[in-house]
């Protein structure tokens, strides 16, 4: 089984900048929802890599919880808060999601995962992500993450591991059709809000057709 976190360590020292430093179109837009919230608005960046959108919504006031796999990404991090005033909102913790997020149920206003949810995450391990979101989210709270869709370039090429699912020469992706991530998050017990398709740049890489989405918690 490939240790993941390894394989991320090792590109962040391979490339400490990978996703530049520029604001995702997603982040603002979710920052611009919660500030709609009464404070304090507790955010968690799931897949966080070296922090780019969690200093951002940390500069918002926010409450950051940084997530990653990662303990080179989770340490890039660190080090950016050190002697920053941001340094008290947000928390960096090295975590795999996949074994559950270390929070209370219902802490957070806001998940929050840009390209995080298409990595080699099978249909199975999807499932269990988009649930533990759940758990974590207030009634009414907010996931808002991108994915990379069938009418990414990538798509169809590599190995096939499973339906949408390919081995590429240096990663495994989860490419996403609209009905899959609508079924995904009604399963979880989110309700759809925005679903937009759009190109995106971060840093030195681009990306085709991304899927960019916010759905909330249904209360039951």
């Amino acid at each position: 089984m490939t240790d993941w976190a390894k394989v991320w360590d090792e590109t962040y020292r391979r490339q400490p900048n990978i996703y530049g430093e520029a604001l995702s179109r997603l982040a603002t837009e979710l920052a611009n929802l919660l500030r709609q919230r009464t404070p304090p608005v507790r955010v968690l960046d799931l897949g966080c890599g070296y922090g780019r959108d969690s200093l951002y919504f940390a500069h918002q006031g926010f409450e950051v919880v940084a997530l990653d796999c990662s303990p080179a990404a989770i340490a890039m991090l660190q080090e950016r808060l050190v002697g920053s005033e941001l340094a008290g909102r947000i928390k960096p913790i090295v975590a795999d999601a996949l074994k559950g997020i270390p929070v209370p149920e219902g802490h957070f206003d806001a998940v929050y995962a840009y390209l995080f949810f298409c990595l080699a995450f099978t249909d199975a391990d999807l499932t269990r992500l988009f649930a533990e979101c759940a758990r974590v989210l207030k009634p009414d709270g907010l996931l808002a993450g991108t994915v990379r869709s069938d009418r990414d370039p990538s798509y169809g090429k590599g190995e096939l591991v499973e339906p949408d699912m390919f081995a590429l020469p240096n990663a495994v992706r989860h490419f996403f059709r609209e009905e899959y991530l609508r079924r995904k998050l009604a399963e979880a017990g989110f309700e759809l809000q925005q679903l937009d398709c759009y190109d995106e740049t971060v840093g030195e890489s681009s990306f085709k057709n991304l899927l960019a989405f916010v759905a909330v918690r249904k209360t039951v």
